[in-house]
């Protein structure tokens, strides 16, 4: 009764170590859970100024008005995503197959089905875009802190070159 009390303890214990011993099968179970459509959409409307004005300003290098920029950009994203969910969801299994070993493939897997992975993986989004906000935020708030040492080691160290000095001038002010 003892040894087949110990033989049925070693085999629980051996499942609740690996669910899966396939570690392509993990990466792309993984990279199904952090490469979402949510996840990019997310970042995309964090960014979405930063690259609707990046457009704006390559189409008007080319002489062409955008009559609706963000309407012009959810065309685009619309188009866009899928396919590039498709092709980041393989890239990140490949990523992941090259950065884990089996054994941290299998255990990051076996982490993502348990209820505390999928409440992570579930709240990826909106912490991903709270992360971004706050960078952008903490970002301002470190550029304004730096601005006066940067303006210095401009002037010091002679790294603008212009015609008009109050060019130059300007530039330093909006630093300081």
């Amino acid at each position: 009764m003892r040894k087949r009390l110990i033989v049925l303890l070693l085999a629980l214990g051996s499942l609740s170590t690996s669910v899966s011993a396939d570690p392509e099968a993990d990466a792309a179970y993984i990279a199904s859970l952090v490469s979402t459509r949510d996840i990019f959409e997310g970042v995309l409307q964090v960014q979405r100024p930063l690259i609707v004005g990046a457009i704006q300003n390559e189409l008007n290098a080319l002489e062409i008005e955008l009559t609706d920029p963000d309407r012009f950009f959810d065309i685009l994203m619309e188009e866009f995503i899928d396919g590039f969910v498709e092709v980041m969801q393989s890239e990140t299994a490949a990523i992941y197959l090259e950065q884990f070993s089996d054994q941290e493939i299998s255990d990051i897997a076996a982490f993502f089905r348990t209820e505390s992975g999928k409440a992570f993986v579930g709240a990826t989004p909106e912490l991903m875009m709270a992360g971004a906000a706050a960078g952008e935020r903490v970002g301002q708030e470190a550029f304004g802190m730096s601005g006066v040492r940067v303006a210095r080691r401009i002037e010091e160290e002679g790294l603008v070159v212009v015609n008009d000095p109050s060019v130059l001038e300007r530039l330093l002010n909006v630093l300081r």
